[in-house]
């Protein structure tokens, strides 16, 4: 049976989505998948509307447009709401917020990514790769090695070892978030 996952990605400038959504993308590829990643921002570099798109699949895609994303992940401080219509049937949203998960819809899971960055990670500057890892920990769509892999060219050598914990601490996050639903 064929899969094909959908990914879209909404933050702000500078906080690292586009790199997110090319290490996903990279790393589908490295599994064998065929893979389409792109990007759209406002004319700030920082501070402006970012979104990144990735589409991974086993069989071709002939339509490179994200209509229902089986993936939504809201880094900025914006309502979620209107962008639960556009979700696949069996999508999930993924806020960044440490909000009630008792107060939110079914398909609607917050993580506190930004503070699990600043708190664990102690450089808020990962909250992208902690990202990555709630992707990844809450899918299952790229293994964790493989996009360990993909993000090692990403990220300063010098801060390898940082954005590993950070990915794991995402990983176990997302699992996390799972299992308390």
């Amino acid at each position: 049976m064929a899969k094909r996952w959908e990914v879209r990605l909404i933050g702000t400038g500078g906080q690292g989505m586009v790199t997110v959504s090319i290490i996903l993308a990279e790393a589908a590829v490295l599994e064998g998948s065929n893979v389409v990643q792109s990007q759209n921002y406002g004319p700030e570099v920082r501070g402006g509307h970012s979104t990144s798109y990735v589409i991974a699949s086993n069989e071709s895609i002939l339509y490179p447009k994200i209509d229902a994303p089986n993936v939504l992940l809201i880094m900025s401080k914006i309502d979620y709401r209107p962008y639960l219509s556009t979700l696949a049937k069996d999508g999930i949203l993924i806020i960044n917020n440490g909000a009630d998960p008792k107060s939110l819809p079914d398909r609607v899971y917050s993580i506190p990514i930004r503070d699990i960055a600043h708190d664990q990670v102690g450089k808020p500057i990962t909250a992208n790769i902690v990202s990555l890892g709630v992707l990844v920990g809450m899918t299952g769509m790229i293994s964790e090695a493989t996009a360990l892999e993909a993000m090692q060219p990403h990220v300063p050598a010098k801060a390898l070892e940082l954005n590993k914990k950070a990915f794991a601490l995402g990983v176990e996050a997302g699992k996390a978030a799972l299992q308390g639903r």
